[in-house]
């Protein structure tokens, strides 16, 4: 069987609805403040959102659901952080809830839960039950906060810790995944079963959530740029030039006109000998006044 207390208006999926009023889909009426008219180890799942805030004795309520969930049952809660200024003073929460709540609800000193999520504690050891207090045994699969928007990017897991367990008004809202131990169980079947289960949850919780580690990542960019100020900044290795293959410029093929042998220089030297032969012919043929004359004139 699979129930989900406190319905309200929006049963959770494939659940019988409980609640104190009968809502549309309410299939049983019935105010979980006593026991709940179910048999013992019949339920496999609880769905209990934003309703044990409202009862009046919580670990009666607990106590009541180990009774009715069977060996390895999960039971998810989603309840109002307590370190919330408007949440302390609401006055119709009657419990509050942090993350050193499931400490309650076992005996067992082991854990899976980071130590960084209960850091801020006097007892090392997780469970806080004393001895004489009723015994049930749940074990916390998983444990989630949902932060304030001015606090959903900018920090890391541990600073987040830090703050919503010291200061007030940074995260309004826990949900916890339980596994109900009947049996001996390991911390190593624990893990596995938190590993490997599909843990469900209410619809409105994803809405409800920050970015992711990864989005954050992306959307994140440096506001100023001072590596080329910074004596601190380490050089960045630069990718090695690939020379591209430097191909030779085309040979252009040059036709070298020949030579031809000048004739006309060997014409000219033969016209002059042949006019210094025929001077000497003439002079030669003159009459010596004739001659006479000529050398005066010169």
């Amino acid at each position: 069987m699979r129930i989900d207390l406190g319905s309200g208006n929006r049963k959770f999926q494939n659940c019988v609805g409980i609640d104190r009023i009968a809502y549309a889909d309410t299939d049983l009426v019935f105010d979980y403040n006593h026991q709940l008219p179910l048999e013992d180890n019949s339920v496999e799942f609880v769905m209990a959102s934003h309703c044990l805030e409202y009862v009046d004795d919580l670990q009666a309520v607990m106590q009541e659901l180990y009774r009715v969930c069977q060996h390895k049952a999960i039971v998810c809660i989603v309840a109002p952080y307590a370190h919330v200024s408007s949440h302390i003073v609401n006055p119709e929460y009657k419990q509050l809830f942090n993350e050193h709540s499931p400490r309650y609800w076992t005996h067992s000193s082991d854990t899976i839960i980071d130590q960084d999520e209960f850091s801020l504690s006097d007892r090392n050891s997780w469970s806080l039950l004393e001895d004489e207090q009723p015994v049930m045994d749940f074990r916390v699969l998983r444990m989630e906060f949902f932060y304030f928007p001015s606090f959903q990017t900018g920090y890391d897991s541990v600073e987040l810790s830090l703050l919503r367990q010291s200061q007030l008004n940074v995260a309004h809202q826990i949900m916890f995944h339980l596994l109900v131990v009947k049996k001996p169980i390991t911390t190593e079947e624990q893990l596995l079963i938190s590993q490997t289960e599909i843990l469900e949850e209410p619809d409105y919780v994803k809405e409800q959530r920050g970015p992711t580690e990864v989005e954050e990542e992306l959307e994140k960019e440096p506001l100023f740029f001072l590596d080329h100020i910074s004596s601190q900044a380490k050089p960045t290795a630069q990718k090695p030039m690939i020379q591209q293959p430097v191909t030779p410029p085309p040979v252009m093929k040059t036709t070298v006109a020949r030579q031809q042998p000048m004739r006309n220089s060997g014409s000219i030297s033969r016209s002059s000998t042949n006019s210094r032969r025929s001077s000497r012919r003439t002079s030669a043929r003159r009459p010596k006044y004739q001659r006479s004359r000529a050398i005066r004139r010169r």
